[in-house]
């Protein structure tokens, strides 16, 4: 079964996606971590941004300036869906191939997956899962986890689609407001029944 797992920035989906792999025995993989690499110098995102995105994104080594494009993206939508056009469909193929090869190996994998609902690509997957924790929760995460100031975790968090319309998308929900103990027992929960 391909697994994916959302939440908004700070719900714990990270946790959650990496503990779920552990009990099922299976691949964990981050989309954003397939992005990281796909901006790599020389690999095909790289290439691609440092065609369409000017200077100012880049060191002098010629390595692309994350804090820079991460504050620009936060701050211009327009930036921010140049940026998404560009490393989406690239990820997903990645995504896609990862997903057949479980497959054909009749293995589960779980996917850790942002901006599921925002892509469309929930019917990529078997099944999806949402973590959800309560706003002030998640923003408090942000700030500690990213050393940022509260507004600029406030800014960040208010770009992208809300929690509960997310909740409502998902196949499955578990609650990340509480103790990390009465998350994973949430996890083992959703592992016993889907398999």
């Amino acid at each position: 079964m391909n697994i994916a797992v959302t939440g908004g920035m700070g719900s714990g989906k990270s946790f959650v996606a990496k503990e779920l792999a552990r009990i099922l025995g299976c691949e964990y993989v981050s989309a954003d971590k397939i992005c990281r690499n796909l901006l790599e110098p020389g690999n095909l995102g790289y290439v691609l941004v440092s065609r369409t995105f000017p200077d100012r994104f880049f060191m002098a080594g010629g390595e692309i300036d994350r804090t820079v494009l991460r504050q620009a993206i936060f701050s211009d939508s327009k930036l921010r869906l140049k940026l998404n056009d560009i490393l989406h469909p690239l990820a997903r193929e990645e995504m896609k191939r990862l997903c057949s090869s479980a497959e054909a190996g009749e293995r589960n994998l779980v996917v850790e997956v942002p901006l599921l609902f925002e892509t469309g690509w929930q019917d990529d997957f078997d099944c999806t899962l949402v973590v959800f924790a309560d706003a002030g929760t998640c923003i408090s995460r942000v700030v500690h986890r990213d050393l940022v100031p509260e507004n600029d975790a406030l800014k960040a968090y208010s770009s992208q689609m809300t929690l509960e319309e997310k909740c409502s998308l998902g196949d499955r929900i578990i609650d990340n407001s509480g103790t990390f103990e009465e998350t994973r027992a949430a996890v083992r929960l959703f592992a016993t029944e889907i398999q």
